[in-house]
């Protein structure tokens, strides 16, 4: 059984290796990386949502975030 200062040590160690790994990436895997996730907040609900998933969500006029759903229910679709 391992004890809580080992625990600790491990964690740290791992998240040492992961930033190690990170800094070590290309710029494209790291931009690719990036531009997975682009979290918004909705105008219309205000519910965090991931504007780069395929889906309804989308900018109204260009500037508005708006989510999947309150795209659906309102018939608000992509132009």
């Amino acid at each position: 059984m391992r004890s809580v200062t080992q625990i600790k040590v491990i964690e740290i160690e791992e998240k040492e290796k992961k930033t190690e790994l990170e800094s070590k990436e290309s710029p494209e895997i790291k931009s690719d990386r990036e531009k997975s996730e682009k979290i918004e907040t909705c105008y219309l609900c205000n519910k965090k949502f991931d504007m780069n998933k395929d889906d309804y969500s989308h900018y109204k006029y260009g500037k508005y975030p708006m989510c999947d759903y309150c795209s659906q229910f309102y018939g608000f679709y992509k132009e």
